[in-house]
C-alpha cells in the first residue's frame, strides 16, 4: 500500500476477541490507535472493533 498506492497511513478494524491477529499485526509494526466500542453484532452480541494502523514512517523504519 505504501508504495504502490502511496498511502502514508494504513487503518485496520480487528475484532476484540482476535488476539492471534492482534499479536500478527503487531510484529507487523502496527499500534493500537482506539477502541469502537460494540462496533459490530456478532453471534448474538455486540462486539468491539479495535483500530489499528502503521505510518510510512514506521513502515519503513
Amino acid at each position: 500500500g505504501f508504495d504502490t498506492l502511496n498511502l502514508n497511513r494504513i487503518l485496520l478494524h480487528v475484532f476484540d476477541h482476535n488476539p492471534r491477529a492482534m499479536r500478527a499485526y503487531g510484529k507487523a509494526g502496527f499500534v493500537k490507535e482506539g477502541v469502537l466500542r460494540q462496533d459490530r453484532y456478532v453471534n448474538g452480541a455486540y462486539r468491539d472493533s479495535i483500530v489499528i494502523g502503521i505510518l510510512r514512517e514506521e513502515w519503513e523504519g
